[in-house]
């Protein structure tokens, strides 16, 4: 923060002393409890300005406005002056890359400031001066932080204009990408940029998707976001989990059977294919499946019809396939996981989704939008609103997470569930993250990969490089056996042990051979004549 805004942002801390800054948390404490009617007001008043548009947006409103408008005002109802002029900054930049003229978002502050007032009155609560003048204040504050950013942001990219008010309303096609909210998907990163950006394109075919990306980065988000995105949101959008479903189950399951193919088959099932006509089935973990299933599902994805279990005739299917890996996608072919015809015909695009530890400031983004989803569920059971201290996000900051966004969520809640106090502390945080090894002690450490390929070295040579064997001493399949010697480039060296170890075959002994004769006349034994004496 440079040296001017900060100077801003310590004069607003001054406009807002502790006093009023409890009576703004009273005020949003009661207009929380009364949600639903506090924003039927003010959409009923926005509609009768603006009409049913309200001046913005579907999509910019509900992703961008309301979001960062609501964080601003938690942010400086908790008295952290900072965080709520960065939010009112970049709601007015988005405001400005949305093309939305400024008087508009002045008018809807307007409009805000007087529902609230309405809910107030209702509760039967009393308008004081104090708190009158404690609502004035904090819409100039929002005024003051939102137009340093939506001019700024007009100053520094030219080529980007006001929209007159008569032309406010625009088509989102029209409108430039949208950075931060995406579908529930939360980044501002250049990486999540062009995941989204790749998501709009993909949306508008219909070809099979890979999603390849590590545990916890939200490859169900990415499926859901491409089927909402594309012609097939009105159409079912299916998910199956490949590892959960037992192998003897998930064929059934995925191409349905006819009543008394087996037993317990009391009636018809459609099966996922059928049941996702006209939308998107997605199967996550894809890699999972069993080499005999895929064989079957190489000739659904070709033909595009499945045969269920019992019947003899192909029903044709109508939906598109996303599929999703937690692999590296050149694992996949090395290991053998997936048959490689299958692996081509299913990744026709892939979507790779980097992992959160390089997303940047991104955490930063995806802390406050966990927060205020946090506070939003258990605001009616909370006695203020809960925020991370500056020391607590620098612990967030240092940390690797292995388990990504879903670790980083989880650990908010876990702090935000035995936080004492309405500020999360470092020490707040789960054990996990506070629990770092000391390099000197990690170093003489031998890694997992090592280990195993170790382990299986070991199997193999006492079992004299019989495969059956060795798998069956390491308590895994002869296939996960084969995909592990593949990982480790084990078959190789099983082979250069074997020639060097390899002794020629002993010679059979046996009595020499008699030289061959070339006369094989064999003359008569004289017979000889006993004479009597």
């Amino acid at each position: 923060m440079s040296s001017v805004e900060n100077a801003t942002v310590q004069q607003h801390l001054k406009i807002f002393p502790p006093d009023e800054v409890e009576i703004l948390a009273h005020i949003i404490g009661v207009i929380r409890a009364n949600r639903d009617a506090f924003v039927q007001h003010w959409s009923e008043l926005c509609a009768s300005l603006f009409g049913a548009h309200l001046g913005f947006p579907e999509q910019l409103f509900r992703e961008r406005y309301v979001p960062y408008l609501r964080s601003a005002v938690l942010r400086l109802g908790s008295g952290d002056g900072a965080s709520f002029w960065n939010f009112s900054g970049v709601l007015g930049e988005q405001l400005a890359a949305g093309g939305i003229p400024f008087s508009v978002f002045v008018a809807h502050l307007s409009l805000l400031q007087e529902s609230c007032v309405s809910v107030l009155n209702e509760q039967g609560i009393e308008i004081t001066r104090p708190m009158r003048l404690t609502i004035d204040r904090f819409t100039a504050c929002c005024v003051s932080g939102a137009a340093d950013g939506y001019y700024r942001t007009l100053n520094g990219s030219p080529h980007i204009a006001a929209i007159p008010a008569e032309t406010a309303v625009i088509s989102p096609s029209a409108m430039p990408p949208l950075e931060g909210l995406f579908h529930g998907m939360v980044g501002r990163s250049r990486e999540m940029q062009r995941v989204f950006e790749q998501i709009r394109r993909l949306a508008t075919a219909s070809a099979p998707v890979l999603i390849a990306g590590e545990t916890g980065t939200g490859k169900e988000l990415i499926a859901r976001a491409i089927h909402n995105e594309g012609p097939r949101r009105g159409g079912p959008f299916v998910a199956v989990n490949c590892a959960a479903l037992p192998s003897e189950l998930i064929e059934s399951e995925l191409f349905g059977y006819k009543r008394g193919a087996f037993s317990g088959a009391v009636a018809d099932h459609v099966g996922l294919f059928r049941a996702a006509s006209g939308g998107t089935l997605f199967l996550d973990e894809i890699t999972e499946m069993s080499c005999e299933l895929q064989a079957k599902l190489l000739r659904v994805v070709q033909e595009r019809t499945v045969r269920p279990l019992g019947s003899v005739t192909e029903v044709p299917i109508d939906a598109r396939i996303i599929t999703s890996t937690n692999r590296d996608p050149q694992e996949i072919l090395a290991c053998r996981v997936l048959r490689s015809d299958l692996y081509y015909r299913l990744c026709v695009s892939m979507v790779m989704v980097p992992p959160l530890r390089e997303r940047g400031d991104d955490v930063l983004l995806l802390v406050e939008h966990h927060l205020g989803r946090l506070n939003e569920h258990h605001g009616q059971t909370l006695s203020g609103v809960r925020s991370v201290t500056a020391d607590a996000m620098r612990e967030i900051l240092s940390r690797f997470w292995p388990g990504n966004v879903r670790e980083l969520f989880n650990a908010l809640e876990d702090a935000f569930t035995t936080c004492a106090g309405l500020h999360i502390a470092p020490a707040d945080l789960p054990l996990a993250l506070n629990a770092a090894q000391p390099e000197d002690a990690l170093a003489d450490t031998e890694t997992f990969a090592a280990g195993e390929r170790a382990l299986i070295e070991r199997a193999l040579n006492a079992a004299q490089g019989n495969k059956a064997r060795a798998a069956q001493h390491l308590g895994i399949s002869r296939k996960k056996l084969y995909a592990k010697l593949a990982k480790y480039a084990l078959p190789i060296l099983l082979l250069s042990q074997t020639i060097t170890a390899a002794a020629p075959p002993p010679k059979r002994l046996s009595a020499p051979r008699r030289p061959p004769t070339h006369d094989r006349t064999i003359p008569a034994p004289r017979a000889r004549v006993a004479v009597a004496s």
